[in-house]
C-alpha cells in the first residue's frame, strides 16, 4: 500500500464511532486467525494480527467511569474475608508473616480518607509518599483517591534538589515519609511550606503492645538520635498513628470523588527524553491497566510482589492485584541478590519482576531443582538477556507457543513504560515467542514508526516503537514542551507514545526490541546498536552479564566500552587480561567492526536503579572515561558496584 493511501485509511478511521472500532476489531480477528478471507494491509496497527488471542467479550467491552478507589471497592465487595496481603521480610527469612485481608485494607483506606479530610487535603492536591512498598503506601493511594487529591509516589533515590522543585512548584501542604529517608530530605522539607509531614517507621502494622514494648526497650537503653529530637521539635510533624487518629471524629464513610480526567497518580520518570518529569495518569489511565490486566487473561494464582509504588510498574501491578482480589505476598525490600531465597520459600504463582532479578535465579540453581514450582516470571523494564531467557526456559531461539500454553515456561517478558501506566506488550499464555518482547496488550494498539513521524513501517521493519490505547498518560506534570515531544496525534486521530526505542513487529504481531535510539550512537559514520552487543556477549558461558556504553572519542566520533560480570565458576584460572583478550577476539570474530567494543571493564555486579534497569549514569560516572584527556585510554579496568 503506498503511504498516501495508508494515511487516507488512518483518516477514514478516525472517523469511526466506538462501537463501529469494536466490530472492526471483530472483524480483523476473524480476518486473522482465517475464518473469513480478504487481504492483509501489511501494516500492524491497521491489521492487528494479535487479536485472535482475545475473546469478542473482551475485545467489545465498555469501560466504566469510576475512580481507582470506586473499581476496587465494587470488585471486592464479595472478597472481602480473602487475604490481600501476606507481609513477609528477609528478616525472618520470608517465614512466618502479617497477614491482612481485603475487608481490612478497605476499612483502612476510608479511615485514613477521613484523616486526610481533616487536616485539610484538597481536590487535585498534590501529595508525594517517599515510602517503600509498604502496604500504607498502597493506602495512601487509594485515600488520595476517595478525597480527590493526588498521589505522588517519589523513589527514595530522588535527588533532595528535584524533590525540593516538586514541594515548591506544586505548592505541596502534605508529604508522608518513611522515617528512615527522613535525614536524606530534611533540607528539602524544612525549606518549604509544608503544613503537615506524616512519617512511618515501618512499625504500622504491628499491634500495640508490640509497639509499646519497643518503645520501652528504646527508652531502656537510653537511645536517642537526630532525627527522633527534630521529630519532637518540628510541630508540623506527627506519626502515622497520630494522623490515622485525625479521622475519628468523622463518622461514617466519605462519599468517593470522581471526575472524569482526574489525575489520579503521578509517576516520577526520566522518560523518553532523559529529563526528570512527572506522568500524570488519570483514574481511566489507571483503571485501563487493572481491566486490561484481568480482560486480557495473562496471570493465573497469587502474586510476590516487591515492587516500588513510585514507578509504573509498581502502580499497575498495585491497581491490578487489588482490583483482581489477588492474595499477594507484600516484600518491602527490593529483592535482588535475596530473591531466589524468597522464591524458594514462597513459591508464588507470579513474580513482576527485572532482568536483575532473574540472572540472580540462574546463579542460584535454583531451576534446577525438582520442588521448584513458580509458575511465571514476569521481566520488565529491561530486555532480558537471551542467555538467562534460555537457561529458564529450557527453549531454543526458534522456539514459539502456537495458541497452547506451555506450563513448563518460567519467564516471559513484557514491555511498557510509565508514560502509559507500564502497559504495552506482554508474552500471554499460548503467545510466547522466544526473545520477543510479546504481543500488544488488549486495548492497546502498537505500531512501528520511522523515528519521530507518524510515517508506519510494515512487518518486520526497524524502527520506532509507538503505542496508543486508554493507557497513555494525560500529560507531564507541569511540561507541556516535553509532553508534545512524546505524545503525537497520527492521521488516525489517536494519540501516540513516541517511546524512544527502537524495535520491529512480525506477521504474528510479536514485537522484538533492539535498543535505545538515545543509546544508538555513530562510530566512524556507522550506527552501532550497544544492545545487540551486550546480548552477544551475555551469549559467552563465562559472562553474567554486561552493559555497552558509548563514549566520546577525538577520531571516531563515540566508541563503545563493554562493563562486564564475569561468572568466577567459569574463570578457569583465567587472568582478567585473558578474559579481555578472549572478549576482544570473540568480538572480532561475530560482531562488525564498529561494534567492537574498544575495551572491557569487569565489574562485580551491573548497578540497577529503582526502575530496575541497568544505571548506566552511575556506570558513566564510576567509570569516568575521557577519551581525549586520557590520550584514549581507558584507565579503570574494573568497578565495583555491590553494597558493601
Amino acid at each position: 500500500m503506498k503511504s498516501e493511501d495508508l494515511r487516507e485509511l488512518k483518516r477514514f478511521l478516525s472517523t469511526l464511532d466506538d462501537e463501529e472500532l469494536k466490530q472492526r476489531a471483530l472483524y480483523l480477528k476473524d480476518l486473522a486467525s482465517g475464518k473469513i478471507e480478504g487481504p492483509s494491509v501489511g501494516y500492524p496497527s491497521i491489521d492487528q494480527p494479535w487479536l485472535p488471542s482475545y475473546s469478542d467479550e473482551k475485545i467489545t467491552y465498555t469501560f466504566p467511569e469510576k475512580s481507582i478507589y470506586q473499581l476496587i471497592y465494587d470488585n471486592l465487595s464479595m472478597k472481602k474475608d480473602q487475604v490481600a496481603f501476606d507481609i513477609r521480610s528477609s528478616a525472618n527469612g520470608f517465614t512466618k508473616g502479617i497477614k491482612v485481608t481485603y475487608g481490612q485494607f478497605l476499612k483502612n483506606i476510608n479511615r485514613i480518607a477521613k484523616s486526610l479530610s481533616v487536616i485539610g487535603t484538597k481536590e487535585d492536591e498534590i501529595v508525594p509518599i517517599i515510602l517503600p512498598n509498604v502496604k500504607e503506601a498502597r493506602e495512601l493511594i487509594y485515600a488520595n483517591s476517595v478525597v480527590g487529591s493526588t498521589s505522588y509516589p517519589i523513589s527514595p533515590l530522588l535527588a533532595v534538589n528535584q524533590l525540593e522543585s516538586i514541594i515548591k512548584e506544586n505548592s505541596v501542604k502534605t508529604v508522608f515519609i518513611f522515617k528512615a529517608f527522613y535525614p536524606k530530605y530534611r533540607k528539602a522539607l524544612e525549606n518549604s511550606n509544608i503544613e503537615h509531614i506524616v512519617y512511618l517507621d515501618g512499625t504500622e502494622m504491628f499491634p500495640l503492645f508490640f509497639k509499646l514494648a519497643k518503645k520501652i526497650e528504646k527508652l531502656a537503653k537510653h537511645e536517642d538520635n537526630e532525627v527522633d529530637r527534630i521529630i519532637e521539635s518540628d510541630k508540623r510533624i506527627m506519626s502515622w498513628d497520630d494522623f490515622c487518629s485525625c479521622g475519628k471524629k468523622i463518622q461514617g464513610d466519605l462519599v468517593p470523588h470522581y471526575k472524569k480526567d482526574h489525575v489520579a497518580v503521578i509517576i516520577g520518570t526520566s522518560g523518553t527524553t532523559g529529563t526528570p518529569k512527572g506522568v500524570c495518569l488519570t483514574d481511566e489511565n489507571v483503571n485501563a491497566v487493572a481491566i486490561s490486566y484481568i480482560n486480557g487473561e495473562y496471570f493465573e494464582g497469587n502474586f510476590m510482589d516487591a515492587l516500588l509504588p513510585s514507578i509504573g510498574y509498581g502502580i499497575s501491578m498495585i491497581h491490578y492485584q487489588a482490583a483482581s482480589g489477588r492474595y499477594v505476598y507484600l516484600i518491602p525490600e527490593l529483592l535482588t541478590t535475596k530473591f531466589p531465597e524468597a522464591v524458594e520459600k514462597l513459591k508464588p504463582d507470579n513474580f513482576p519482576g527485572g532482568p536483575v532479578h532473574y540472572i540472580n535465579l540462574i546463579k542460584s540453581n535454583l531451576c534446577e531443582k525438582q520442588d521448584f514450582q513458580v509458575e511465571n516470571f514476569i521481566s520488565g523494564g529491561a530486555s532480558l538477556p537471551r542467555s538467562v531467557e534460555k537457561g529458564l526456559n529450557k527453549v531454543d531461539e526458534d522456539y514459539e507457543e502456537r495458541g497452547v500454553s506451555n506450563s513448563d515456561l518460567k519467564v516471559r517478558q513484557g514491555f511498557g513504560l510509565s508514560e502509559n501506566a507500564a502497559v504495552g506488550a506482554y508474552n500471554k499464555r499460548g503467545w510466547y515467542k522466544f526473545g520477543s518482547i510479546g504481543i500488544p496488550i488488549i486495548y492497546e494498539n502498537v505500531g512501528i514508526f520511522e523515528p519521530g513521524t507518524d510515517r508506519e513501517l510494515p512487518y518486520n521493519e526497524q524502527g520506532e516503537i509507538c503505542i496508543t490505547g486508554p493507557t497513555v498518560m494525560k500529560e507531564y506534570l507541569n511540561n507541556q514542551k516535553e509532553t508534545d515531544a512524546v505524545i503525537k496525534v497520527h492521521a488516525d486521530g489517536e494519540r501516540w507514545i513516541h517511546t524512544k526505542d527502537i524495535g520491529y513487529i512480525d506477521e504474528t504481531g510479536h514485537i522484538y526490541h533492539v535498543d535505545r535510539i538515545k543509546n544508538i550512537f555513530m562510530r566512524t559514520g556507522f550506527n552501532v546498536h550497544p544492545a545487540q552487543i551486550a546480548e552477544f556477549l551475555n551469549e559467552l558461558p563465562f559472562v553474567v552479564n554486561s552493559a555497552v556504553i558509548g563514549f566520546e572519542h577525538p577520531e571516531e566520533q563515540a566508541v563503545p566500552v563493554a562493563f562486564v560480570q564475569i561468572d568466577e565458576s567459569q574463570r578457569n584460572h583465567r587472568t582478567d587480561e585473558d578474559l579481555r583478550s578472549v572478549l576482544l577476539s570473540k568480538s572480532t570474530e561475530n560482531l562488525e567492526q564498529p561494534s567492537v567494543p574498544v575495551d572491557f571493564v569487569f565489574v562485580d555486579e551491573l548497578p540497577i536503579n529503582a526502575g530496575g534497569k541497568i544505571d548506566q549514569g552511575l556506570i558513566r560516572k564510576q567509570a569516568d572515561i575521557d577519551f581525549d584527556r586520557d590520550h584514549g585510554k581507558v584507565l579503570k579496568k574494573s568497578l565495583s558496584f555491590r553494597e558493601k
